[in-house]
């Protein structure tokens, strides 16, 4: 697992979320299932190329968020680039879970850009696609004044593709492909927005897998003022 060991061990935080992250100073907090996450420690590293990794920590887990820069901006997960990259690690009570935002087939969640737009297509509320790891996936497209295709949407996910998967859209001259951006057993995304003498902020949110196709979600996700680790 892309993971630091952890350093800083605490005691498992799952409360209710009635309290602003930003009354304290650092905090790391997200939605897991129908519970508040807490982390009791966490810290920003930054490597010699520039790329932050935060890990954040309770007694039983860890939670590491990785990026290629420590730029403000908004990183996606479980795409082509595994440099950017979300995971979590569990281990006690008998139990070990590890998941991360790895490359793993499944339902499309977004795709990533039109590779090339084709011509004498239609708009079409329903396209048929083919090629790519699955099958399955529909797009609702549409078209301007020479059929060439600008703008899609899923409206049926599919199953069986990849991160990168490049698909060809069915109808016009056969030519108009879209690629794959990630799935939905491994998504998300983490906003830097800010990074204020060596403290971060920002937010995230995350789908990852482990090697069986089991997922862990979390949503909401805040961390406010977290330290660079000297």
């Amino acid at each position: 697992m892309k993971k630091i060991v952890a350093l800083f061990i605490g005691v498992l935080a799952l409360s209710s979320c009635t309290q602003d992250i930003k009354t304290n100073d650092p905090a790391f907090q997200a939605k897991f299932g129908d519970a508040i996450w807490r982390a009791n420690d966490a810290r920003v590293f930054v490597d010699e190329n520039g790329a932050m990794t935060i890990v954040a920590y309770t007694q039983f887990e860890e939670l590491t968020l990785a990026t290629t820069s420590t730029n403000p901006g908004t990183y996606v997960f479980g795409t082509t680039n595994q440099d950017n990259y979300a995971a979590y690690y569990f281990e006690g009570q008998g139990i070990i879970a590890d998941h991360e935002t790895s490359i793993f087939p499944g339902p499309v969640n977004k795709i990533a850009n039109i590779v090339a737009g084709g011509f004498n297509y239609t708009n079409n509320s329903d396209a048929l696609t083919t090629g790519g790891s699955g099958s399955g996936l529909k797009l609702a497209i549409e078209v301007n004044n020479n059929g060439t295709v600008n703008e899609v949407n899923v409206v049926a996910r599919g199953m069986g593709y990849e991160a990168g998967d490049v698909v060809t859209i069915l109808g016009g001259n056969g030519q108009a492909k879209v690629r794959i951006l990630n799935v939905q057993q491994s998504n998300g995304e983490i906003t830097i927005e800010s990074v204020d003498n060596g403290f971060f902020t920002g937010e995230f949110k995350f789908t990852a897998v482990d090697e069986e196709g089991n997922t862990v979600s979390f949503s909401k996700g805040e961390f406010y003022r977290i330290p660079l680790s000297q």
